[in-house]
């Protein structure tokens, strides 16, 4: 058996194996349980863009190659094969790295290309670095010498393929949240472990509050997980926790002016956010293989329209929203 195979057996029963069982499920399998976890990151991304290909609903079709076989006859595949709605195909290779950099020799970017050509089509790299996904066709790594960092974000096309839009949000945008352990308190019935379940969320602008959620028949309960997104987001610039008794208050905000998220991740944060079968947390992969079971899964998440919808809300209600179409900026007006 490969490594590849070895570990897409090892994916598959992870879900349902403690930390434990997974070492010696990986000592069976003659790999190391580190190493099996590295190379599921890069399956675990390649799995994320397949969902914000299936999110966006920008692809008429999408065939995947075995990775498997193509070893066997050693042939360069490209990981899909994509058809737009618009009829445009090409193939996509998909690659993530942690480090500064992503790299690839020009020999095996050569093959690569040599292998989409004998079909007609045109090779695209789908890159992320740091969590920033971007899309370059073959040519320009090509002309970089197989060479990409953050810097040529401003050259992905990833954008104009989703016909996406990145929201900028401004410094002044906050979000509190009130959380309890005390299971006699009230509550919206969302939990976030180890604070217990939410009390109260409310969002700021300027100091002003635009909404508050609180209770479970709250209307703006919903509101909670559409910006699950710019929650993330400002929990990793700047989160103060004050806790007392078994009362928990997170305030977060904005240290910048400038905090661009793409529409494709507020798709995407529900999903990460969310779980099944009691404490397990959502995967993309988990959340593919559920929905290969569930078809009705994929119709069940956010839709594009709720995010711009949501968006809309706030610049009707005061929020300075600003976004990026094209490489171009704008200002999101009230209606």
């Amino acid at each position: 058996m490969s490594d590849f195979n070895k570990i897409m057996a090892f994916q598959q029963m992870m879900p349902y194996l403690n930390k434990e069982q997974q070492d010696n499920l990986a000592t069976t399998l003659g790999m190391e349980l580190q190493e099996i976890e590295r190379r599921l990151v890069g399956k675990n991304k390649e799995d994320e863009f397949i969902l914000i290909l299936l999110f966006m609903e920008v692809c008429k079709s999408i065939t995947a190659f075995d990775e498997g076989v193509s070893q066997l006859l050693k042939t360069a595949t490209s990981d899909l094969l994509v058809e737009l709605q618009n009829e445009k195909k090409f193939m996509l290779e998909i690659k993530h790295t942690d480090k500064e950099r992503y790299s690839i020799s020009m020999g095996n970017l050569q093959k690569r290309i040599d292998y989409a050509s004998k079909y007609g089509l045109e090779l695209l790299f789908a890159i992320s670095i740091k969590g920033y996904w971007m899309l370059f066709n073959a040519e320009y790594l090509k002309e970089k010498k197989g060479k990409i960092d953050i810097s040529d974000l401003m050259k992905s096309k990833l954008d104009e393929m989703l016909d996406c839009i990145s929201y900028v949000f401004p410094k002044e945008l906050r979000i509190k949240s009130v959380y309890s352990t005390d299971e006699t308190v009230k509550s919206t019935g969302i939990k976030f472990p180890p604070y217990g379940n939410m009390v109260s969320y409310e969002l700021y602008y300027n100091d002003r509050r635009i909404f508050r959620v609180k209770g479970k028949n709250s209307p703006y309960i919903g509101y909670t997980m559409i910006l699950e997104a710019l929650q993330d987001r400002l929990s990793m610039d700047t989160q103060i926790i004050e806790q007392s008794d078994n009362y928990t208050v997170i305030n977060e905000s904005f240290s910048n002016d400038f905090n661009a998220i793409s529409e494709y991740k507020f798709l995407l944060a529900p999903v990460e956010h969310t779980a099944y079968d009691g404490e397990e947390k959502y995967t993309a992969h988990t959340y593919i293989e559920n929905a290969k079971a569930d078809a009705n899964l994929l119709k069940m998440h956010f839709q594009l329209g709720h995010v711009r919808g949501m968006m809309q809300y706030l610049a009707d209600n005061g929020v300075e929203i600003m976004y990026i179409r094209n490489n171009l900026i704008y200002k999101l007006n009230p209606q």
